[in-house]
């Protein structure tokens, strides 16, 4: 979910790094502290290789994606936004306005810089030049028969996705997924239908209000389900987007057409709203 529910797991990341291939620690032989100290004390100057990431890029967006789930909708927002090149000034208002209503501990930098090291996107100049491939040595110039040496102009960097970028964000597909959910728990159609049109409305629908329709339904007395469990799914497939309040997206809106024939009969406190 987009909401605070999301917001107190993003705390949990702020020192946390997606794309670091941990694996579980190995047990350490007796006397291993020693044996290492020794190894040091005897090659003061060497340092353990850095681990090489094997994965494809492929591979580590689709890693990046599981592990920054809550910030998905921003990720695939970035992607879409550097289909063609942007500036970083407008890349970063561009996440700042995706973000505003869904504060996170990542900036629109943390982002990007994590999108950039799994692969998906890459720094370029205004010509397409890769930008770390841009010389940007001070050039030696003479004033008064005197060499100085004066810093070359900054160049421009505009972020840009790459084509594996570009596969991550043509496989994401919002209204498959949203048919696959429904055909999946047409048990709960009803429900499903109820929340949609319930934040179809021009000022959306709030939390409390979502589960003042849905908690007291008998289709979700047993198993006992509760509002935000379908709230949750509903925004996983796009059909929900949090704005201070929950509304119907384009998406969301595809699907209540697909639950048009689906016949609802309110509770009592959905009548009564």
């Amino acid at each position: 979910m987009s909401d605070s529910t999301f917001d107190l797991f993003d705390s949990e990341l702020d020192e946390f790094d997606p794309l670091e291939d941990t694996g579980a620690d190995e047990e350490e032989d007796e006397g291993g502290d020693i044996a290492a100290i020794s190894a040091a004390t005897d090659t003061p100057g060497e340092q353990p290789a850095e681990p090489v990431d094997t994965r494809t890029p492929e591979e580590r967006i689709d890693d990046l994606f599981k592990s920054m789930a809550p910030r998905r909708k921003v990720l695939l927002g970035i992607l879409t936004f550097v289909e063609e090149p942007q500036t970083v000034t407008d890349v970063n208002a561009h996440v700042d306005k995706l973000q505003e209503d869904n504060f996170s501990v990542y900036t629109a930098a943390n982002l990007c810089s994590l999108l950039e090291r799994a692969g998906a996107i890459e720094r370029v100049t205004a010509d397409g030049t890769p930008a770390d491939e841009v010389e940007t040595e001070p050039k030696t110039v003479v004033v008064d028969g005197v060499e100085y040496l004066e810093a070359a102009e900054p160049v421009e960097v505009f972020w840009r996705i790459t084509e594996a970028g570009q596969a991550k964000l043509d496989s994401d597909k919002p209204i498959d997924r949203l048919r696959t959910l429904l055909e999946e728990d047409a048990k709960y159609a009803t429900i499903y239908k109820r929340i949609l049109m319930l934040c179809n409305d021009a000022s959306g629908a709030t939390t409390p209000t979502i589960n003042g329709v849905v908690d007291n339904d008998p289709l979700v007395q047993k198993p006992r389900l509760y509002a935000p469990h379908f709230v949750d799914k509903l925004e996983k497939c796009d059909a929900l987007e949090w704005r201070k309040a929950w509304f119907t997206t384009e998406i969301g809106k595809q699907g209540l057409e697909m639950l048009a024939d689906v016949v609802d009969e309110p509770t009592a406190e959905y009548e009564e709203k």
